[in-house]
Formats: structure tokens, C-alpha cells, sequence
């Protein structure tokens, strides 16, 4: 971690500006530490995920207890507490049911209910599982390798330095391209500032004309063996590179390759009156905006770089369907594409890495559970797997939270609950 040292009389040394500009004096010297710790550590980069003792929710289970209850344990405190504004969480069980139960509000004027199974949220990274699975699908179908190089797709006219020009569509799709999360530069500094006081979207200037700069310059060094290192960036370049494939918008193919074979007609890039009528509204969380918290956000647009990679919006009813045919559970052809993805690339401190997903090992290794998280503007999204116990839990939030304490908490109960039992959905 950074450390930062402050005289006891540094505050006053804003004392001399006119008491208009103090406040944004402060707000400014705040945020360029923060900015200055994140480049430095990562901090509060990625979700962190609260695991309680799950051993009396499984014996609950196994006598016959309700999920729905069991769901009712994690998520009512939290909105009591104020830390949920609006969720929905889903359950698959290993009969193929599906189940989701709604909590809070969706933030909608007017609209006092609780968010249901055909409401809209974002889902933020959530959106690379989708990319990851038509990589694999282009793979097979022959468009695209896995050793195909930035140098090898790119328009000739991409001044490329020969450093970048050497990333392997495998080292993007594994994050082991030593390229950062995002540049630290005078533009993220920017976007960063803009945000703290604003909410608007942090990631506004990462556009492919400034990926195009970008990459001029980049000097990545990926490691041997290979280092993980998560990358926004990295993921929108290997978005960028099957659009230049292809010829087609890598977010027209998901929607074309993915979502329509599974009838996902709800999970889109950009939303028609109708689905922006479904839409829960975000809010701010414990995430860094100067906004108070409970303020509602609008959605961000992702741009050209980001949004196949982090600006899908889907709902419950839709991840439950996707969650069901990563169990292979539907038996379509776009199966074998998802159960690709799950295979493990590499490992991690925090665990293995495959392809978009998280693998993390609980119980001496009796457990193994499959997950992403999302967070953007103001929404978080989950979705986790146990592909042995063939259970799997989706939550969807309208407020901002780095800390996901539902999903993995409720799919591990799921899962431990099972490994002895049949988990069945509510009343059967």
C-alpha cells in the first residue's frame, strides 16, 4: 500500500484559495492520492467476496429448509442496513428449476416494488463471459486463433510498437498480456476527477481512437510462466481484434451467436423504449463518487473500446437461462462454447482463472465454485456455478457494492448442501 505523509497542518494549505474553489481544491488533492494508491496497489479494483460460516444454512437445507428463506437471511439485513437498494437473486437447481425472489425497490418514479425476473439491469464484467464464449465459438468455426497476434489482425495503417504487436489473442483472453487494468494516465486522472464529482462515467476516454494512441507506445512485458493481471484494456483490444476479424461488431455477434440460440431476448447493448422502461434505476454505493450514497446513477455507455466487455443489459430471467445452459442443462449447441470457458487457464493467488470466469475451492476441495462479478455505474451483478453439484445462483443489484456478500454466501450453501442431498426449488 502507498503511504501518503501529512503534516497535521496540510489542511490549511488550501486556505488561501477562495473559499468557491476550496472545496474542489480538496475533492482534487483527494482523488490524485486515491488515484495515486490505486496505480500503485490495485486497491478496490475488483469485488471482494464475504464468506460466513455456511454450516447452519446447509443443515437447514438438508432438513428441507426453503432457499427462499435461506436468501432472506443474507439479503434482509443488508437492505435494512442500507447496503441493498434494489436485488433480485436466482437459483438454478440441480431439477433444472429455476426460482428468483426479489428485494427493495427498482429505483423506477412511482414504482414502490421490488425488482422482478423480467427487470433490466446492467451487468457490468459480467458482459466478458459473453465475449469469451464467442471467442471460443470463432475459434471453432475457424475465424480467428488463438495465436493470431495484434500485429496479424490489425489494419496496416495501426502504428503498433513491436511490444504490443506480439500479444497473442490467447494472452488478451487470459489477461497474461502484462497490459494494465487501465492506463494511469493524465486522462484516466481526468475521467477520474470527473467522476468523483460528477458519477459519470470513468472509463469515458477509452475509445479506439485512444487505444489506436494507445498502442503506438505500449511497451507490455508478459511474464514466463505467465502472470495474470486483469485488464480492461486488454479485454476491449481482444473485442476490438474479432470485430476486425470478422467485419461485424463483436456486441452483434454475441447477441447473434450467444443470446439468440438461447433465447436471451433481453440481454442487449443498447436498449429500445421498451426494455429502457424495464430498466432498474442505479444508485451510488461504497464506491468513490463524491454523490451521497442512494443517489441515483444512469447507466453508463461503455463506448466503441468497452461495451462488448462491460455494457450488456440483461435480466434475472435471462442470466437463469444462461446460468441453466452453463450446466448444460439445455442442450444446445452454444453449450459446448460455454463449457469451454470454464476450463482453468491459470492460477492466481486468489485462485484459478479460466476464460472470463473466477475458480475459488472451498470445503478441502470437496467445493469447487465457478463465478464472475460485475460492477458499473450504479449496478453490480453475480453469477456463480458449481458444475459437480449442477446448482447455480445469479444476483442483480441497482446499487454500486465492491462487497458481494449474497451470491457466493447463497451458492455455497447450494453447493455444500448437495453434496450429500438433492437440493430441489421451493415446494417440491
Amino acid at each position: 500500500m502507498l503511504r501518503h505523509r501529512m503534516s497535521p497542518a496540510s489542511p490549511a494549505n488550501y486556505s488561501w484559495l477562495p473559499s468557491t474553489f476550496r472545496r474542489f481544491a480538496i475533492i482534487g488533492g483527494a482523488a490524485i492520492l486515491i488515484f495515486l494508491g490505486l496505480a500503485g496497489t490495485g486497491c478496490r479494483t475488483a469485488a471482494t467476496r464475504q464468506i460466513s460460516n455456511p454450516v447452519p444454512a446447509v443443515a437447514r437445507l438438508r432438513a428441507g429448509g426453503s432457499i427462499h428463506a435461506e436468501a432472506d437471511r443474507l439479503v434482509k439485513p443488508l437492505l435494512a442496513g442500507g447496503e441493498v437498494f434494489g436485488m433480485v437473486v436466482g437459483v438454478v437447481t440441480p431439477d433444472g428449476a429455476t426460482q428468483s425472489f426479489g428485494y427493495g425497490r427498482t429505483g423506477r418514479i412511482g414504482d414502490t416494488n421490488a425488482p422482478g425476473p423480467d427487470d433490466l439491469f446492467q451487468i457490468g464484467s459480467v458482459s466478458k463471459l459473453f465475449t469469451e464464449a464467442l471467442l471460443v465459438q470463432l475459434e471453432t468455426d475457424g475465424k480467428i486463433r488463438d495465436d493470431d497476434t495484434v500485429r496479424d489482425i490489425l489494419p496496416t495503417n495501426w502504428v503498433v510498437s513491436a511490444e504490443a504487436g506480439r500479444l497473442t489473442v490467447h494472452q488478451l483472453a487470459t489477461h497474461t498480456s502484462g497490459l494494465p487494468r487501465e492506463p494511469m494516465t493524465l486522462s484516466q486522472l481526468g475521467s477520474f476527477l470527473d467522476y468523483l464529482v460528477t458519477g459519470r462515467d470513468l472509463y469515458a476516454h477509452l475509445t479506439i481512437p485512444y487505444l489506436q494512441d494507445y498502442l503506438r507506445h505500449a511497451k507490455p512485458r508478459p511474464k514466463t510462466p505467465p502472470e495474470f493481471i486483469y485488464s480492461n484494456l486488454g479485454a476491449g483490444l481482444l473485442a476490438y481484434l474479432i470485430t476486425e476479424k470478422t467485419g461485424r461488431p463483436a456486441t452483434d455477434l454475441i447477441e447473434e451467436k450467444i443470446c439468440r440460440p438461447l433465447r436471451m431476448n433481453g440481454s442487449v447493448f443498447s436498449l429500445t423504449p421498451e426494455q429502457q422502461s424495464r430498466l432498474a434505476v442505479g444508485h451510488v454505493g461504497n464506491q468513490a463518487c463524491w454523490k451521497p450514497a442512494n443517489c441515483p446513477l444512469p447507466p453508463w455507455d461503455m463506448g466503441d473500446l468497452l461495451q462488448p466487455i462491460a455494457g450488456m443489459y440483461s435480466s434475472m430471467n435471462d442470466m437463469l437461462v444462461f446460468a441453466r445452459a452453463n450446466l448444460g442443462m439445455l442442450h444446445l449447441p452454444v453449450e459446448s462454447a460455454l463449457a469451454a470457458t470454464h476450463r482453468e487457464q491459470i492460477q492466481t493467488a486468489r485462485g484459478g482463472e479460466a476464460l472470463g470466469w473466477m475458480i475459488n475451492t472451498f470445503d478441502t476441495g470437496r467445493c469447487v465454485l465457478t463465478f464472475k462479478d460485475g460492477m458499473v455505474s450504479g449496478y453490480c451483478a453475480y453469477i456463480g456455478l458449481d458444475l459437480d453439484a449442477h446448482v447455480a445462483v445469479v444476483v442483480l443489484s441497482n446499487k454500486f457494492s465492491w462487497d458481494e456478500k449474497v451470491g457466493q454466501n447463497l451458492l455455497l450453501r447450494l453447493a455444500e448442501a448437495g453434496a450429500v442431498g438433492s437440493i430441489k426449488s421451493d415446494g417440491q
